[in-house]
C-alpha cells in the first residue's frame, strides 16, 4: 500500500512512501525496488544515519503496521521473535526474563527509554553494527534468522549473517521475518555486560555475552560472543570448546580471558583504544565466569542474570 504519492518526514519530501499492512505486500514492494528502497521499522537508526541525505532517497518501506512481524512465541524447544518487537517489549517480558534473560538484559541496555520504545530487535540486527547491544546475546544464544523474499525463505545462523561493519547477507529482495532461538534441556546460567563511557545513552565500547549449560556440574554447552571487538559481532567457538566438558572448578579464568583477548581484533576509535578493548575483554571474561560461579554456588541453576 502506498500511503500517498508524496510524503514528508522531518520536512523532507519523498516520491514513494509505502506503509503496507501485510508481509505479502511488503515483499512485493521489496522485490520491485530492491536496493533502491530504504526499509524502516522503528527508524531510530536509519533516520539518524541518513539524515544529511534524506532528499536523495526517493523510496521508503515502512514495516511498522505489519502485525505478522510482531510476536513473541514460546515453544517447548525454542523461542520465536518477530522483528518488530521493540526493546521495551522484550526487556519487560516476564516470560523472556525467565526463559532467556540474557536477551532481556541486553534489550534493557539499548539507548534511552524513548529509543527502546520505538527501536526494534529486527532493526538492531539489520543495522548490523559491531556494537549492537542485542547481537552478542543473540550469538551466544545460538540464534538463527529467517530471511524471506517472494521466492521463499531461508534460515541462517546468526554467526553467518554479519559480514562487515553495517553489512550483512540479506539479499536485495529479502526481509528479516523471524528470529529463532533454541531452548535446551540443560539448566543454564548467563552473563551479559556492556562497557561504555557513561552509564546511559551510550554506544558500546565493548559488550560480552556468555551462556553456560550444565549437566551435573559439567559444562555441556557454551555460548560466548562479544561486540565492538572486531569488524562484526563475533562468536568465539574456540574458547567455548575450552570450557565444554569441564566443571567451573577446572577452568582457569585468567587463561580463558587471555585466550579471548588473542582472538579479538578491535580498533582505536573515540570510544576506546585497541589496547584498552583487548584488556577489557579479558577482564570481563573473568568477571563473567566469577559471576556465574557465585550464582551457581548460591543454587541458582535457571537461566537468569
Amino acid at each position: 500500500m502506498k500511503v500517498e504519492n508524496r510524503q514528508t518526514i522531518s520536512g523532507k519530501d519523498f516520491e514513494n512512501y509505502f506503509q503496507p499492512k501485510t508481509l505479502k505486500k511488503a515483499l512485493e514492494i521489496k522485490e520491485k525496488y530492491q536496493d533502491e528502497i530504504i526499509v524502516l521499522a522503528g527508524a531510530t537508526d536509519v533516520l539518524v544515519e541518513k539524515y544529511e541525505r534524506l532528499n536523495e532517497i526517493k523510496h521508503w518501506l515502512d514495516l511498522s503496521r505489519i502485525k505478522e512481524l510482531k510476536f513473541l512465541d514460546f515453544k517447548e524447544d525454542k523461542i520465536l521473535i518477530g522483528p518488530l518487537m521493540t526493546h521495551y517489549e522484550l526487556k519487560n517480558s516476564q516470560m523472556l526474563k525467565e526463559r532467556l534473560s540474557i536477551l532481556a538484559k541486553a534489550s534493557a541496555a539499548v539507548g534511552s527509554p524513548q529509543i527502546r520504545s520505538r527501536g526494534t530487535i529486527g532493526g538492531n540486527i539489520c543495522t548490523s553494527s559491531p556494537a549492537g547491544d542485542t547481537l552478542s546475546a543473540l550469538l551466544a544464544s545460538d540464534a538463527s534468522f529467517k530471511l524471506q523474499s517472494q521466492e521463499g525463505s531461508r534460515l541462517v545462523k546468526a554467526e553467518e549473517f554479519f559480514l562487515a561493519p553495517k553489512r550483512n547477507i540479506l539479499k536485495e529482495n529479502e526481509l528479516l521475518t523471524q528470529i529463532e532461538i533454541p531452548l535446551y534441556s540443560e539448566p543454564a546460567l548467563n552473563f551479559w555486560s556492556k562497557i561504555g563511557r557513561r552509564k546511559a545513552l551510550v554506544i558500546s565500547t565493548l559488550n560480552l555475552a556468555l551462556v553456560l549449560y550444565f549437566d551435573r556440574g559439567i559444562i555441556k554447552r557454551a555460548g560466548l560472543a562479544v561486540g565492538s571487538a572486531a569488524p562484526t559481532p563475533i562468536r568465539l567457538r574456540e574458547v567455548e570448546e575450552m570450557m565444554i566438558g569441564k566443571s567451573l572448578a577446572e577452568l582457569n579464568y585468567r587463561n580463558l580471558g587471555e585466550e579471548l583477548k588473542k582472538r579479538v581484533s578491535p580498533i582505536d576509535d573515540i570510544r576506546g583504544t585497541k589496547k584498552y578493548r583487548e584488556n577489557v575483554v579479558r577482564d570481563i571474561m573473568e568477571n563473567a565466569l566469577e559471576s556465574i560461579e557465585k550464582r551457581r554456588e548460591g543454587g541458582k541453576n535457571a537461566d537468569q542474570i
